[in-house]
């Protein structure tokens, strides 16, 4: 009995803090002329405050209050690895709650929707830091590269498998075997097989750069690219 009235006035004082934390933050964001930092940190402290009030008693109530300060440091603060520190623990908590569906609750969404910005954002400084790091080994390749053109422009789908797996067999797969003579005498309608299968063959997901070599990477994604095309080609086929 004891511990429910301690729980509930917890969960109570909680949502008082949280209140005063709403009520303080509007004031200090479209009432003043510039932003008082001082009423920002008072924020924080009341969101703080209500976080530790609910843990271990209201999963739900700690991750309201937790969502609202992590929204905090992400729109007004600009801090967006403190941020995602926060709101990455609501994701946590969010799991505890399961089988529960959450997509309705709009602390949810919001919680889900930073998190993913962030790990979009992420995604494409990587990606563009890769494509920055790539251009010199494409620029090494270019011998290479336009002779796998050529092929790819001239010659059959079983010839361009066929010197592929001869000429340029996939090493990162070294209990590699391929029967080149089946493919060079298979029919058309094996055709959309087979480079589905080359292009897991040499797809660059399967290679660990550090033992082969990022130029050879780098072979392998132009390989997987043509042999795409190709069957993007054949579809329909």
């Amino acid at each position: 009995m004891k511990e429910d009235c301690f729980k509930n006035r917890c969960i109570s004082e909680s949502l008082q803090k949280r209140i005063l934390a709403d009520i303080l933050l509007e004031k200090t964001l479209y009432n003043a002329e510039e932003l008082d930092m001082n009423g920002i940190w008072q924020v924080i402290d009341f969101y703080s405050e209500s976080i530790v009030l609910t843990r271990e008693n209201d999963v739900e109530q700690e991750a309201i209050s937790l969502t609202k300060l992590g929204i905090l440091y992400h729109k007004v603060l600009l801090q967006k690895t403190k941020a995602k520190e926060i709101l990455m623990r609501v994701l946590q908590l969010a799991q505890s709650l399961q089988p529960r569906n959450l997509s309705e609750e709009k602390w949810y969404r919001e919680a889900s929707d930073i998190i993913a910005e962030y790990q979009q954002e992420q995604k494409r400084k990587e990606e563009k830091a890769w494509e920055k790091s790539r251009q010199r080994y494409v620029e090494s390749l270019k011998p290479k590269l336009r002779d796998l053109q050529d092929k790819v422009n001239k010659l059959s789908i079983q010839k361009i498998l066929v010197w592929l797996y001869t000429e340029h067999r996939p090493k990162h797969r070294p209990k590699f075997s391929v029967d080149v003579e089946a493919i060079s005498k298979a029919p058309g309608d094996a055709l959309k097989k087979l480079l589905a299968k080359a292009i897991v063959h040499y797809h660059p997901d399967k290679i660990d750069a550090e033992k082969y070599g990022m130029e050879y990477k780098v072979w392998c994604e132009e390989i997987v690219k043509n042999l795409t095309a190709k069957y993007e080609m054949m579809k329909g086929v």
